[in-house]
């Protein structure tokens, strides 16, 4: 629980950072906290990520348009951290995986308080828990050599590609006719979702326990130069400023956010990759959910981070 002095409104860098964006971030350092709860106690290391690096870096708290927390695991600790979660989270707080919620299909993790609402469009289509949230990432080791790196993260993009055509066609407002194909041989197989999701998981994993240089954020493969990044980056942790309490980084924060963004310290436009949320810190979503998503007022916010 954050001091009475935190949900006040202020100005932070030319921002109005309101009293309902404080809620909504008190929401998430509780669930900063029990993460770093879990892993001190099991011994698991986690670093802050995109936006929350720069915001620890740059303001020392939030960047303060933004809107969630972004954690990353090498991924022996994150597969570490998702069997021993479900069991650690004090409620109202859950964790989603594809193995843990059905229909949840994203490649990361994501901590949720069901006592809250924060949501996308897709989340609300998929019908699972979609209280506010924080991500974790698992990041995976790459093989050695520009075309063996390049073959694979194809071949991880591709597979991901097919498996959200395969469950998630439905979603789509353009569907191309190969799109129609794959979705019909997707019903046709009926594979179980978390089946398929684990054939994905074992080749984004393929090259961990390899005495590679590199690792890579899989679930951002597209962009691969840009989510490439030094082991030894990660190899120790520092602890830096975050509101009202330390989060560790990588050791090789600036490496690692000069790969992805550049002059990291100049304030510039980003899209989320959440799209639009619809953010309440005081209603839960089974409550949206049961007078069919339409929003009141009082303690919600519609909102799309930037960096």
């Amino acid at each position: 629980m954050e001091e009475e002095i935190f949900y006040k409104e202020e100005m932070r860098c030319g921002w109005k950072v309101d009293q309902k964006t404080k809620r909504v971030w008190a929401v998430q350092l509780e669930m900063l906290d029990e993460v770093e709860r879990i892993c001190k106690k099991h011994g698991l290391k986690y670093f802050a990520d995109s936006g929350t690096l720069i915001g620890a870096v740059r303001h020392q708290g939030y960047i303060p348009w933004d809107d969630d927390i972004d954690l990353v695991m090498l991924r022996e600790d994150y597969e570490a951290f998702i069997r021993i979660a479900p069991g650690e989270l004090r409620k109202p707080l859950a964790l989603q995986t594809p193995y843990a919620e059905k229909n949840y299909l994203r490649a990361h993790a994501q901590i949720r308080n069901s006592q809250t609402t924060g949501c996308s469009k897709e989340d609300r289509k998929a019908g699972y828990n979609c209280g506010i949230f924080i991500d974790i990432f698992p990041l995976d080791a790459m093989p050695e050599g520009k075309l063996a790196s390049r073959l694979w993260a194809y071949s991880v993009q591709t597979l991901w590609t097919i498996l959200y055509t395969w469950y998630r066609f439905d979603y789509y407002d353009n569907a191309t006719v190969f799109g129609r194909l794959l979705h019909q041989l997707g019903n046709l197989l009926h594979i179980p979702m978390e089946r398929s999701f684990a054939v994905y998981e074992r080749l984004c994993r393929c090259f961990n326990g390899k005495n590679t240089s590199r690792v890579c954020d899989t679930v951002f493969i597209r962009q691969l130069e840009k989510n490439t990044w030094n082991r030894q980056w990660f190899e120790k942790m520092v602890y830096l400023p975050f509101e009202n309490r330390m989060i560790p980084a990588p050791a090789g924060y600036d490496g690692r956010l000069r790969q992805e963004y550049g002059d990291y310290m100049k304030p510039a436009q980003a899209p989320t990759m959440h799209g639009t949320l619809l953010l309440d810190p005081d209603i839960p979503y089974e409550e949206y959910r049961r007078r069919g998503w339409k929003k009141k007022e009082q303690g919600c916010r519609e909102s799309s981070s930037a960096l």
